[in-house]
């Protein structure tokens, strides 16, 4: 007997948040806890185009790459299969998303932490200040559009498990 299909709702689970909060890490292993497949929309693109995100930003601009943005959700909700979708931290401010929609909250301060430490160059961080402007005007955007907001704070593994609770409890 085939496996059963998601519900509608958890057919598209979509996590979202800033940049260096955990979305693709966690992402990848919800979706194999789950037996989902797994589309990291910044690495998609930057496959696609044949160019870093941060490069694609550099020699065609933002305007361009929200458009692979919305090109991409696009095509991805015609996907009949299962999937856990990392997006890229604008992106859901630029797209309507439909399905599911995970925030992945981090403080400030941590987030800062870790993109200090991370070799992934982002188009957007800049210096602190202008950062911290970005994550203040982005929060409550996210909180305000998500099914659920989990803090970003723990183990990638054990906040996929926190996701598998959380996502077997909706109705």
């Amino acid at each position: 007997m085939p496996p059963m299909p998601a519900p509608l709702s958890l057919n598209k689970i979509w996590l979202i948040g800033f940049m260096g909060c955990g979305k693709s890490t966690v992402g990848a292993h919800l979706a194999k806890a789950l037996g989902y497949k797994f589309l990291d929309t910044d690495l998609q693109i930057a496959t696609q185009e044949g160019l870093s995100v941060e490069r694609i930003f550099k020699e065609k601009g933002e305007k361009y790459f929200r458009h692979l943005e919305k090109d991409l959700v696009a095509c991805l909700n015609q996907v009949p299969s299962p999937l856990v979708i990392a997006t890229g931290g604008g992106l859901p401010l630029q797209v309507r998303l439909k399905g599911t929609l995970i925030y992945l909250h981090l403080d400030f301060e941590g987030l800062y932490a870790r993109l200090l430490n991370d070799s992934n160059p982002r188009p957007l961080f800049k210096d602190k200040e202008s950062l911290h402007a970005l994550y203040q005007q982005r929060a409550p955007l996210y909180e305000g559009m998500a099914t659920f907001k989990l803090e970003a704070s723990s183990a990638p593994q054990e906040l996929a498990l926190q996701l598998v609770t959380l996502l077997a409890q909706k109705p």
